[in-house]
């Protein structure tokens, strides 16, 4: 076995194969590796959100005080948070502006990776084209998004979240959304956002970003992020469905309603592979936990956009319930990020000054918009 693998190979001289070649025989046993499709133990950068309930002793009066002080403190609308940033963890405005400098003259390429946000999907809603066609249209919004934390390429390859098949040329920026009470979390969840000096998000995500598309803590996201007729991925957890059976988990026929026998009309009959495979293969369609996986939807264009509300209008569904959490990024295929080299997009991302010049509602050229006319006749 040794020799005839050095024939082919020619690398009789490795260390490998001077190793191997000691033993007279050599086996080679393929095992499948089975593990747990939904792990439950929690990521290793986790920090828990919420605490025990923690009196000492403060009266109800005193509680009301407490809040009344966070919501002047946070989210009022001249309260720091909203007018400038908040003191952050040792770091001043000239020591971020310095470490988080972006080449203002950089230009979008086409392995650029800029961040993506998170939304909110609230349904879906028909739209129509000049020529009459309805398009379907899932409508999602962004509400509250701010970048926390931005881990550079080399820092980031030494952190846990790293896998091998990433590139080394990426960086990790995390951003959250819907700001909440300090009082509803933990202290260690709440020093997250010492950086940003924003109030502490509901819900994370992480983004891997070029080091070109890098933003300081604490920098202000909006649906104007992309742009209308762009072409973006949208990834979210489907609807749980609990354990299924092969009919409806796999749409499996099942037997005839006249001929069926028992309770076997709806099972998913033998499982084994024969007798050369001596038990059931890998990837077998069996009865088990359907939906709450992560999928995503490649490729969905924008025909809408509402810079108001923040409202972005993608054509076609997005995996999830009504009012989950999703992940909206630039698409990832090559056929359609070579629209944008004719017209690439604001890299890292629209500035808050230029965003406030743009029109309240924009839509594509293809849709129709109902206030115009739709018929206009000439008078004889």
């Amino acid at each position: 076995m040794a020799s005839l693998i050095c024939k082919f190979s020619g690398c009789l001289q490795s260390i490998l194969l001077r190793e191997a070649s000691c033993c007279s025989r050599i086996l080679i046993n393929h095992e499948h590796k089975r593990y747990r499709k939904r792990s439950r133990k929690p990521a290793p950068w986790f920090e828990p959100r919420k605490t025990g309930k923690l009196t000492y002793g403060v009266t109800d009066e005193n509680v009301a005080d407490l809040k009344q002080q966070v919501w002047e403190d946070s989210f009022k609308p001249d309260s720091p948070i909203r007018a400038e940033f908040l003191e952050r963890k040792g770091l001043t405005d000239n020591m971020i502006a310095s470490q988080y400098q972006v080449d203002k003259n950089f230009k979008w390429k086409f392995n650029t990776k800029r961040t993506g946000v998170i939304a909110i999907k609230l349904g879906m809603i028909p739209q129509w084209t000049k020529e009459g066609e309805k398009v379907m249209c899932t409508v999602l919004q962004v509400l509250d998004n701010h970048v926390i934390r931005y881990t550079p390429p080399e820092d980031f390859q030494k952190s846990q979240g790293f896998h091998p098949w990433f590139s080394k040329n990426v960086g990790s920026m995390v951003v959250g959304t819907l700001s909440c009470s300090p009082l509803l979390f933990s202290k260690r969840y709440n020093n997250l956002f010492l950086e940003a000096g924003v109030a502490p998000k509901r819900k994370l995500t992480r983004f891997l970003v070029s080091p070109e598309c890098k933003l300081a803590p604490g920098t202000k996201l909006r649906a104007c992020h992309f742009r209308v007729d762009d072409y973006v991925d949208v990834s979210a957890k489907t609807i749980g469905h609990a354990f299924q059976g092969v009919v409806k988990r796999w749409g499996f026929k099942g037997q005839s309603a006249t001929h069926r026998g028992g309770k076997s009309w709806r099972r998913a009959g033998a499982t084994g592979g024969g007798r050369s495979q001596a038990g059931t293969r890998r990837g077998k369609k069996m009865a088990g936990h359907m939906g709450m996986d992560w999928n995503t939807q490649k490729g969905l264009k924008i025909l809408r956009m509402d810079n108001k509300y923040d409202v972005i209008y993608v054509k076609g569904v997005v995996p999830g319930p009504d009012h989950c959490y999703v992940r909206v990024m630039d698409t990832v295929l090559n056929h359609r990020r070579k629209g944008l080299m004719k017209n690439p997009p604001s890299c890292p991302t629209l500035l808050e000054d230029s965003a406030q010049k743009l029109p309240s509602e924009v839509l594509s050229s293809d849709l129709f918009d109902f206030r115009d006319d739709s018929i206009s006749i000439s008078a004889e």
